[in-house]
């Protein structure tokens, strides 16, 4: 089969910086969240205080992923690339210094927005460079990749706050944003958009003109997407299995550390075997699964993670060494559920339903994803964390997906075209 061919070096390329761009969004959060309660207790400040820093963050996330969508269809990725980058290193290295929780909250606003254009570059690029019967191979195996690399920063963010202090885990950051700097400018494959200019340059076009024309082509291209509700609810169910771990680290981390006792290093080895089960059920996923039924497989997973959200309730009932047992167990199943029905969804929407290279459907998939968790995190600021609502939390995300698939089936059968009546 074509799809079990060895990669190009176009290939290789375009899997390294997917896979190094989504997962400067993940080390941002992930290496971050065993901090938390050393951070609560240093700046004295409440559950809700804290949890904003996580919030804040999401908001930047989201709210520029739709800027940088439009300007890397129209402008060069490398340079934007180049220039976040550094904006990020040079953010996480001011967060080194900074006394006030404030002050955390602004340059956390700003590595957001940093990791925003990251995103959908690497999305983009993939998409633009990679031929389109090679995605549904190089998807899933990207996500499995930046994965593995979310599956090491909270082992290392455990690491640093068991030996070290909290601005350490930054000084972390900015190192990783170095590599990604670095990396672009001499690794990053031309695009496009990189050729063209390079090529043959439009020197008419005025400022006012030019920037009339880009929010022009900006507001047509995202309505048309938008409007395509296939695409919107098939990007929304893909990005619950991220969603799903990012929501463990917010509030487990207070149940684990703080209520539990346990140690920031063995939370973070906790969250590491945790997302090692998402790793396996891409690999299930890319060995059994890649070739069966989208819809069937949606619907089947949706609904073994209901259940296995269903099943953790029975670790409320238990205490201490027995509880973070039971309820890592279970919480296992939902997260393998989950990725398996991230990974059919993923597919379904870049591959299925939209076949555009543009950047706009990747800023609307990254956008979809930090909604998500912008809510999840307003909603856990108001709350103190407990397991039941992190339970509920579970559900919900599983049923959302279960009423998305059923969405997506119900729009495609309508599309079929009925036999003639003779």
């Amino acid at each position: 089969m074509e799809n079990n061919q060895g990669f190009s070096l176009l290939e290789k390329k375009s899997i390294y910086f997917l896979i190094i761009t989504v997962s400067m969004y993940f080390f941002a959060l992930d290496l971050y969240a065993p901090s938390l309660p050393q951070i609560k207790t240093l700046f004295q400040a409440p559950f809700h205080k804290v949890q904003l820093t996580i919030t804040v963050f999401a908001i930047g996330f989201c709210t520029c992923q739709l800027l940088f969508g439009a300007l890397i269809s129209h402008y060069d990725k490398r340079k934007i690339l180049l220039a976040t980058s550094a904006v990020f290193s040079l953010t996480s290295l001011a967060i080194v210094s900074t006394h006030s929780i404030d002050t955390l909250y602004l340059y956390r606003f700003i590595q957001g927005a940093c990791c925003a254009a990251m995103y959908v570059i690497g999305f983009a690029t993939a998409r633009e460079l990679v031929a389109e019967n090679r995605l549904s191979t190089i998807m899933p195996l990207s996500s499995l990749g930046f994965t593995l690399m979310s599956a090491l920063s909270p082992i290392v963010g455990g690491l640093i706050i068991q030996f070290g202090q909290w601005h350490q885990v930054f000084s972390s950051m900015a190192f990783i944003g170095f590599i990604l700097l670095v990396s672009t400018y001499f690794l990053f494959p031309k695009t496009v958009k990189q050729t063209v200019n390079q090529v043959n340059e439009e020197p008419a076009k005025t400022s006012l003109v030019a920037l009339n024309s880009f929010i022009r082509a900006s507001y047509t291209n995202y309505k048309t997407m938008l409007s395509n509700s296939v695409f919107t609810i098939s990007s929304f169910i893909s990005i619950s299995a991220v969603v799903a771990m990012v929501i463990f680290y917010q509030i487990a981390s207070f149940l684990f550390i703080e209520e539990a006792q346990v140690s920031s290093l063995n939370f973070g080895i906790i969250c590491f075997l945790l997302i090692l089960v998402s790793v396996l059920a891409r690999l299930y996923y890319l060995r059994y699964l890649r070739e069966t039924n989208v819809i069937q497989g949606l619907l089947k997973w949706s609904l073994l993670s209901i259940l296995a959200a269903l099943i953790s309730y029975l670790s409320s009932l238990t205490q201490g060494i027995n509880f973070i047992l039971l309820f890592s167990l279970s919480y296992s199943g939902f997260i393998f559920a989950l990725s398996v029905v991230h990974c059919y969804a993923l597919v379904y929407a870049f591959m299925k339903v939209d076949k555009s290279k543009t950047g706009y459907s990747a800023a609307i998939y990254g956008t979809l994803t930090s909604s998500y968790i912008v809510i999840g995190s307003v909603i856990a600021s108001e709350y103190e964390p407990s397991v039941n609502y992190l339970i509920v939390l579970m559900i919900a995300m599983a049923c959302i997906c279960l009423t998305g698939t059923t969405y997506i089936y119900y729009k495609t059968n309508m599309k079929k075209p009925r036999t003639a009546l003779n």
